[in-house]
């Protein structure tokens, strides 16, 4: 079973932080369509990611800012037009129930989160009164997000990425093909994964392989040469060959690509990624405090 959890885990931390909670609690992900509630008591809230607007009683408030939220607030969140993804989070402890260790929900499984699938509406979240589980005086409120760590909302996208176990097995023009040339985000896409649409890419071997490990980022190729991008609520396991594995550095981008999103792979080696990803956690550890991604 996959970790599942936000696909975005980075935008999620910042939702909590504003708020005062630790960077992996619960908060509520959005996904390219709009939202809207009423607050039944108050609470502070934050919102972070792709979504265009909020509105509080018609009236527009900022994204990646504390916001204060009254009984009665009618909150209007707009979708996203560049991204995919945004993350609410309150300031109080959503009254979910945990399944096996987690509280995120798993679509594929119906498993966590409210009864086991998207909210919808006339759906109530309740709260319990007590603090955030591991709220401490590093993680207490903040106005608003140092611009610095705000990540630009864009439709393209450049996801660094090693070569991966089977990658020998695309031939010579493929092999250039993965790193040289554009793709676009395919219609197929969820949060297990999304298709790759480019120049289809020639690889020997596509068919009848043992089943071999793969987790979030890692890039199969299957017969058609169409790659595919495993996301969050991947499989544990699978049979195509994994060409690439976009690096630890870059994965919370892959929740922000939505059809048609550009993307451009740009190779690098194990050694440097693992440079990347600690220059990464230092800048964010100045406001988040320390953190993994995932």
């Amino acid at each position: 079973m996959p970790a599942a959890g936000a696909a975005d885990c980075l935008s999620l931390a910042l939702a909590n932080r504003l708020v005062g909670k630790p960077a992996d609690a619960l908060a509520i992900e959005i996904t390219l369509d709009m939202m809207r509630f009423q607050v039944e008591q108050p609470c502070n809230a934050a919102l972070t990611g792709a979504a265009y607007s909020i509105r509080i009683n018609g009236n527009t408030a900022d994204l990646q800012r504390l916001l204060a939220l009254n009984a009665d607030d009618i909150v209007e969140i707009d979708p996203a037009r560049t991204g995919c993804r945004s993350y609410l989070s309150i300031d109080k402890t959503l009254d979910i129930r945990k399944v096996l260790g987690g509280q995120s929900t798993y679509l594929q499984a119906g498993i966590g989160g409210l009864y086991g699938r998207p909210l919808k509406a006339g759906d109530r979240l309740t709260w319990t009164d007590s603090d955030p589980p591991g709220k401490n005086l590093k993680q207490l409120s903040a106005p608003k997000t140092p611009q610095p760590i705000v990540a630009l909302n864009s439709n393209s996208f450049i996801l660094r990425a090693t070569v991966g176990p089977e990658f020998h097995f695309l031939r010579a023009n493929a092999k250039q093909k993965l790193f040289e040339e554009k793709c676009n985000a395919g219609q197929r896409s969820s949060r297990m994964g999304i298709e790759l649409i480019g120049e289809p890419l020639e690889c020997d071997k596509a068919n009848n392989l043992p089943s071999t490990p793969v987790f979030p980022g890692t890039i199969q190729c299957p017969p058609n040469g169409q790659p595919f991008l495993l996301g969050p609520d991947a499989q544990t396991t699978g049979g195509y060959p994994r060409i690439a594995q976009v690096i630890r550095a870059d994965r919370h981008l892959i929740g922000q690509l939505r059809p048609g999103a550009q993307i451009q792979l740009v190779k690098t080696t194990p050694e440097r990624a693992t440079e990347i990803y600690r220059e990464k956690l230092a800048l964010l550890d100045r406001w988040l405090g320390p953190m993994d991604l995932w």
